[in-house]
């Protein structure tokens, strides 16, 4: 029980600074940073609590989306503040390996899809990351991680095929499908071998 009260507040207070970010315009590094500091708190006090779940991954994917709201359109401090949250979750690496890859593997996600090159190089991107992250899961035997990017793996991998089946360009169609079937192969394997 606790600790649902702690995944609920923390997402409820980041959704909270969104919303009265809106109400002051320019303000929005301060509101920003402020979501940092309390994805952090929640962090420090997430650790006392001696967690198990998956409740960081849920919290750090609605702080993404609360940084991306609060800086509206703006894609350099939304990447240096996703870049912070990376590096508050650095130190639980060591002791909560599984877990926060994939926290950690969202916020990459998210200074990805920051840069702006249009958006079939990002979805190029999100296309190799989602499933490097999926094959790190298979390998490591991470459940959370290769769940997490197995299933975004999933969603991108058609989007690319739509997009260049519906262009006629089926050389890179055979490149995406070479990229699925590297990834599953590589799932696969990773699955029925040795850890080390």
């Amino acid at each position: 029980m606790k600790a649902f009260v702690l995944y609920a507040a923390a997402i409820l207070g980041g959704y909270l600074l969104y919303r009265i970010s809106e109400l002051w315009y320019g303000a929005e590094w301060i509101f920003g940073l402020l979501t940092v500091g309390w994805f952090g708190l929640f962090l420090f006090v997430w650790k006392r609590v001696k967690p198990g779940g998956a409740g960081i991954i849920l919290v750090a994917a609605f702080t993404l989306v609360d940084i991306s709201s609060i800086f509206f359109l703006q894609n350099l401090p939304t990447a240096i503040c996703n870049l912070l949250m990376a590096l508050l979750l650095v130190p639980f690496f060591r002791r909560y390996p599984d877990v926060v890859l994939s926290a950690l593997g969202l916020v990459l996600l998210g200074i990805l899809i920051c840069i702006d090159t249009g958006s079939i190089a990002t979805m190029w991107m999100l296309f190799i990351a989602t499933g490097a992250l999926a094959l790190i899961g298979f390998r490591m035997r991470f459940r959370w991680v290769k769940h997490c990017f197995a299933v975004l793996f999933a969603i991108t991998a058609p989007v690319l095929l739509i997009n260049y089946s519906l262009e006629n360009a089926y050389l890179v169609v055979l490149m995406v499908l070479a990229g699925i079937a590297a990834v599953a192969a590589g799932s696969y394997k990773f699955s029925k071998q040795p850890l080390f």
